[in-house]
Protein backbone atom coordinates (compact mmCIF):
# COMPACT_ATOMS: atom_id res chain seq x y z
CA UNK A 1 0.00 0.00 0.00
CA UNK A 2 1.26 3.49 -0.73
CA UNK A 3 0.93 6.65 1.30
CA UNK A 4 -2.64 7.56 2.07
CA UNK A 5 -3.92 10.54 0.16
CA UNK A 6 -5.41 13.35 2.22
CA UNK A 7 -9.13 12.77 2.68
CA UNK A 8 -11.33 14.62 0.23
CA UNK A 9 -14.25 14.62 2.63
CA UNK A 10 -14.28 16.63 5.86
CA UNK A 11 -11.60 15.41 8.29
CA UNK A 12 -12.71 12.78 10.81
CA UNK A 13 -13.28 13.85 14.37
CA UNK A 14 -10.12 13.72 16.40
CA UNK A 15 -11.36 10.67 18.32
CA UNK A 16 -12.91 8.74 15.44
CA UNK A 17 -9.95 8.96 13.09
CA UNK A 18 -8.37 6.47 10.66
CA UNK A 19 -5.81 5.34 13.25
CA UNK A 20 -8.61 4.55 15.74
CA UNK A 21 -10.59 2.66 13.11
CA UNK A 22 -7.49 0.73 12.04
CA UNK A 23 -6.62 -0.05 15.67
CA UNK A 24 -10.06 -1.50 16.40
CA UNK A 25 -10.00 -3.67 13.28
CA UNK A 26 -6.34 -4.71 13.54
CA UNK A 27 -6.53 -5.51 17.26
CA UNK A 28 -9.46 -7.82 16.53
CA UNK A 29 -7.56 -9.62 13.77
CA UNK A 30 -6.30 -13.14 14.44
CA UNK A 31 -3.39 -13.31 16.94
CA UNK A 32 -2.82 -9.52 17.04
CA UNK A 33 -4.30 -8.97 20.51
CA UNK A 34 -2.20 -11.77 22.01
CA UNK A 35 0.97 -10.51 20.30
CA UNK A 36 0.50 -6.91 21.46
CA UNK A 37 -0.46 -7.86 25.02
CA UNK A 38 2.50 -10.23 25.19
CA UNK A 39 4.80 -7.36 24.13
CA UNK A 40 3.16 -5.16 26.76
CA UNK A 41 3.65 -7.71 29.54
CA UNK A 42 7.08 -9.07 28.62
CA UNK A 43 8.72 -6.00 27.05
CA UNK A 44 6.91 -3.08 28.67
CA UNK A 45 5.64 -2.00 25.25
CA UNK A 46 2.99 0.68 24.84
CA UNK A 47 0.22 -0.97 22.81
CA UNK A 48 -0.95 2.40 21.47
CA UNK A 49 2.53 3.19 20.13
CA UNK A 50 2.71 -0.28 18.61
CA UNK A 51 -0.67 0.29 16.94
CA UNK A 52 0.62 3.61 15.61
CA UNK A 53 3.70 1.88 14.19
CA UNK A 54 1.47 -0.87 12.76
CA UNK A 55 -0.70 1.74 11.05
CA UNK A 56 2.33 3.50 9.58
CA UNK A 57 3.68 0.18 8.29
CA UNK A 58 0.29 -0.82 6.87
CA UNK A 59 0.12 2.53 5.03
CA UNK A 60 3.63 2.11 3.67
CA UNK A 61 5.02 5.01 5.69
CA UNK A 62 8.14 5.23 7.73
CA UNK A 63 8.71 7.22 10.90
CA UNK A 64 11.75 8.93 12.33
CA UNK A 65 13.62 8.68 15.60
CA UNK A 66 12.46 12.22 16.31
CA UNK A 67 8.76 11.51 15.78
CA UNK A 68 9.05 8.37 17.94
CA UNK A 69 10.73 10.33 20.77
CA UNK A 70 8.08 13.07 20.61
CA UNK A 71 5.29 10.47 20.71
CA UNK A 72 6.87 8.45 23.50
CA UNK A 73 7.63 11.45 25.73
CA UNK A 74 4.44 13.34 24.99
CA UNK A 75 2.22 10.41 25.84
CA UNK A 76 4.04 9.34 29.02
CA UNK A 77 1.62 11.07 31.46
CA UNK A 78 -1.41 9.53 29.78
CA UNK A 79 0.38 6.17 29.63
CA UNK A 80 0.80 6.23 33.41
CA UNK A 81 -2.91 6.99 33.82
CA UNK A 82 -3.87 4.11 31.52
CA UNK A 83 -1.56 1.81 33.43
CA UNK A 84 -3.17 2.79 36.75
CA UNK A 85 -6.67 2.16 35.40
CA UNK A 86 -5.51 -1.17 33.92
CA UNK A 87 -4.11 -2.27 37.31
CA UNK A 88 -7.39 -1.34 39.00
CA UNK A 89 -9.39 -3.19 36.34
CA UNK A 90 -7.27 -6.32 36.76
CA UNK A 91 -7.65 -6.16 40.54
CA UNK A 92 -11.42 -5.78 40.19
CA UNK A 93 -11.40 -8.70 37.78
CA UNK A 94 -10.08 -10.95 40.54
CA UNK A 95 -13.03 -9.93 42.73
CA UNK A 96 -15.69 -10.82 40.19
CA UNK A 97 -18.60 -11.49 40.16
CA UNK A 98 -19.12 -9.02 43.04
CA UNK A 99 -17.20 -6.28 41.23
CA UNK A 100 -18.58 -6.88 37.71
CA UNK A 101 -20.13 -3.42 37.35
CA UNK A 102 -16.98 -1.58 38.46
CA UNK A 103 -14.84 -3.89 36.34
CA UNK A 104 -16.88 -3.07 33.22
CA UNK A 105 -16.73 0.66 34.00
CA UNK A 106 -12.93 0.52 34.35
CA UNK A 107 -12.67 -1.44 31.12
CA UNK A 108 -14.68 1.21 29.22
CA UNK A 109 -12.66 4.03 30.83
CA UNK A 110 -9.38 2.34 29.95
CA UNK A 111 -10.52 2.04 26.34
CA UNK A 112 -11.55 5.72 26.27
CA UNK A 113 -8.10 6.71 27.55
CA UNK A 114 -6.53 4.57 24.84
CA UNK A 115 -8.74 6.27 22.26
CA UNK A 116 -7.47 9.65 23.50
CA UNK A 117 -3.90 8.34 23.28
CA UNK A 118 -4.49 7.22 19.69
CA UNK A 119 -6.09 10.58 18.83
CA UNK A 120 -2.90 12.31 19.96
CA UNK A 121 -0.85 9.88 17.88
CA UNK A 122 -3.12 10.53 14.89
CA UNK A 123 -2.41 14.26 15.20
CA UNK A 124 1.31 13.52 15.27
CA UNK A 125 0.95 11.19 12.29
CA UNK A 126 -0.70 13.91 10.18
CA UNK A 127 2.15 16.36 10.81
CA UNK A 128 5.17 16.58 8.56
CA UNK A 129 8.11 14.56 9.90
CA UNK A 130 11.11 13.00 8.26
CA UNK A 131 10.36 9.43 7.28
CA UNK A 132 13.65 7.61 7.41
CA UNK A 133 13.16 4.44 9.47
CA UNK A 134 10.83 1.49 9.42
CA UNK A 135 8.13 2.01 12.04
CA UNK A 136 8.43 -1.63 13.12
CA UNK A 137 12.21 -1.32 13.39
CA UNK A 138 11.86 1.78 15.58
CA UNK A 139 9.37 0.09 17.88
CA UNK A 140 11.40 -3.09 17.89
CA UNK A 141 14.49 -1.17 18.94
CA UNK A 142 12.56 0.73 21.63
CA UNK A 143 11.12 -2.43 23.18
CA UNK A 144 13.93 -4.87 22.52
CA UNK A 145 11.94 -7.05 20.14
CA UNK A 146 13.95 -9.85 18.62
CA UNK A 147 14.16 -10.15 14.85
CA UNK A 148 11.75 -13.10 14.89
CA UNK A 149 9.25 -11.02 16.92
CA UNK A 150 9.49 -8.16 14.43
CA UNK A 151 9.01 -10.64 11.59
CA UNK A 152 5.93 -12.06 13.32
CA UNK A 153 4.55 -8.54 13.75
CA UNK A 154 5.17 -7.74 10.08
CA UNK A 155 3.40 -10.99 9.20
CA UNK A 156 0.38 -10.02 11.30
CA UNK A 157 0.18 -6.70 9.47
CA UNK A 158 0.52 -8.39 6.08
CA UNK A 159 -2.17 -10.92 6.99
CA UNK A 160 -4.48 -8.13 8.15
CA UNK A 161 -3.95 -6.16 4.95
CA UNK A 162 -4.55 -9.23 2.78
CA UNK A 163 -7.79 -10.05 4.59
CA UNK A 164 -9.12 -6.48 4.72
CA UNK A 165 -8.60 -5.63 1.05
Amino acid sequence: MTKSAPPSSPPPSSLNNPLWQFSLAFYGHSDVEQFLLDCQERKGADVCLMLWASYAAACGRQLSDESWRVADRGLAPRRRMISSVRRLRRWLGRLRPRSQGLYEYCKRYEMKLEQLQLAALWQLYTESWPEDRSALELAGQQYGLLQKEQARWAGLIASYKANSS
